[in-house]
């Protein structure tokens, strides 16, 4: 019994030392960082808006009653890639506008309904 049994604890000790070598290290994982950004106003009352965008790919959604919900990109923003940033301000009580542009070529959008629509212009 005793010769079963050593061989079994050898086993499971190499086992759980391969398993713990295995397993990735959490902080050195790495992954890209500010590759996302969120802007917030305060409109009134207690109420405020906070876009949530990709600073690359320009994919952008609006947090609603807890939730991100996507910003329909016009034809001319998808499969884009630049360098983009967004524009949050207070434009009367409890309204406001968001501008999302690329900082490589000035390329701008404004949101209106929850899309993205292009702002004509050099």
């Amino acid at each position: 019994m005793q010769k079963l049994i050593l061989p079994v604890l050898l086993f499971c000790c190499v086992g759980a030392v391969a398993i713990a070598v295995a397993k990735p290290d959490k902080e050195k994982m790495t992954r890209p960082k500010g590759t996302f950004d969120v802007e917030m106003i305060s409109l009134s009352n207690g109420r405020w808006v906070a876009i949530r965008y990709n600073k690359v790919t320009g994919d952008s959604a609006e947090m609603k009653e807890g939730a991100w919900v996507k910003i329909e990109p016009s034809s001319d923003l998808e499969d884009r890639v630049g360098s983009y940033n967004l524009k949050l301000t207070l434009t009367h009580p409890g309204r406001y506008a968001a501008i999302l542009f690329d900082e490589d070529d000035g390329q701008s959008w404004h949101m209106n309904d929850g899309r993205w629509l292009p702002i004509a212009g050099p």
